[in-house]
Order: C-alpha cells, then sequence, then structure tokens
C-alpha cells in the first residue's frame, strides 16, 4: 500500500494467513488462547465479560466495571442496559452478522453505536471498551475497535472507522474466509472473519512481515 492510497486488508493477503497462523498458534503468547473463548453464556453481560476484554490490553478495573451491575439507575447501569440489548438482539452463530450490513445506520448495529455514545458519560469506558467486551460475545457481529485498526484506515472516530471496515471486509470476505477456514477457538467454535481480519491487522502493524510476537 503506497502512501495516499485507501487503505485496504487485501494489501496484506501475501502474508495474511502467515499473521494469523502465527497469533492463534497456542504457543505463541498472543490472546487466542485466553480472550477468544467463552467462560460461560455469551447472552448475558456479566462482571467477568467485561475484565475479559483486558486480554487485549484494556485497564478495566473494579472501579470501572462494579458500577455497570449496580442497582438503580445512573449512566453506568444505562449502559450496561444499552450493551445488553445489543446480545439481547442479536444471537451468535445464526446472525445477523457484521458483514451482512448494507449500512452502519441499519438495526440493530444502531443500537451498538447507541452503547458506544453513552460511554461519554461513565468514568474510564469508550468506544474501544465497549467493542472489545462485546465483540468476544457477539464475534460476527460486534467490530473489535482501537488506535492500531482506526490507524490502519486512517479515520477518526467509530463511525468513520466502521463504514470503512464495512466497505472493505465486504470486498475481501471470501479470501479470509478461505484463510480462517479450519481455525477453531479452544471451545471450539469457528473463528469470525472480524476477529480473523482483526488479528492479520494487529499482528502485521505490530511485527511487520516477521514471525512470532515482539514482547
Amino acid at each position: 500500500m503506497t502512501d495516499g492510497a485507501t487503505p485496504t486488508i487485501a494489501s496484506l493477503r501475501p502474508c495474511a494467513e502467515r499473521h494469523l497462523a502465527a497469533y492463534t498458534d497456542p504457543a505463541a503468547g498472543f490472546a487466542f488462547g485466553s480472550y477468544d473463548r467463552w467462560y460461560s453464556t455469551p447472552d448475558r453481560l456479566t462482571p467477568l465479560d467485561c475484565l475479559a476484554a483486558n486480554l487485549l490490553s484494556l485497564r478495566l478495573g473494579h472501579p470501572q466495571v462494579l458500577p455497570l451491575f449496580h442497582p438503580g439507575p445512573s449512566p453506568a447501569t444505562s449502559l450496561r442496559d444499552a450493551m445488553q440489548l445489543v446480545l439481547d438482539r442479536t444471537v451468535d452463530g445464526t446472525g445477523p452478522r457484521f458483514l451482512d450490513l448494507d449500512s452502519i445506520d441499519d438495526e440493530p448495529f444502531r443500537m451498538l453505536r447507541q452503547a458506544n455514545t453513552l460511554t461519554k458519560d461513565v468514568r474510564g469506558w469508550t468506544a474501544v471498551t465497549v467493542c472489545k467486551i462485546l465483540h468476544r460475545l457477539r464475534p460476527d457481529f460486534v467490530p473489535l475497535y482501537d488506535s492500531v485498526l482506526r490507524g490502519f484506515y486512517r479515520t477518526r472516530g467509530p463511525a468513520a472507522f466502521f463504514t470503512a471496515l464495512l466497505v472493505d471486509l465486504s470486498a475481501s470476505q471470501q479470501w479470509l474466509t478461505a484463510i480462517s477456514d479450519g481455525v477453531r477457538t479452544l471451545d471450539d467454535r469457528p473463528l469470525s472473519v472480524l476477529r480473523a481480519a482483526d488479528i492479520v491487522i494487529w499482528h502485521h502493524c505490530h511485527v511487520g512481515c516477521a514471525e512470532g510476537p515482539t514482547a
């Protein structure tokens, strides 16, 4: 990809399978063996689900997590309810999928965007936090979102990123599905295209085309 060109994951296709294999290798020391699995039902948001997202370099502690699960109305419990609504309106494995959307304005994706907006009133929470928590529970529907991915697509803010990601992955869905075919989580679920794309981009940005972790 040259300077000024529109960033696409297709530019990483020559090394994508290598990045995916390196990250999902159980001996590599990445988060695949711990983050990419369910420890209980994926349908009910719990404090442990929030803390599990720390495996992807978040820094959530009890001051950030406990208020979401306190009784009574508050900005934190409103955020929790909005995140739970995303889970209630989606069913993992049967749809909807992110790549089935016509745009990020489609329902129920607007519910995820609404949850992201509620973070402004809850200390220690951002769209990054919400996406890293909910992606683990809905890996085909909620994209991962962080500074590495935002930088790759040269976008500012979640809406611009989600739009760029939807366009890009829709064009590359076929070959991403092919290279992730056969890769399964430790609890024996197929790796989603969203997670495969995240792994390829993240690993390429951190490691380049060298093999193995750098830290």
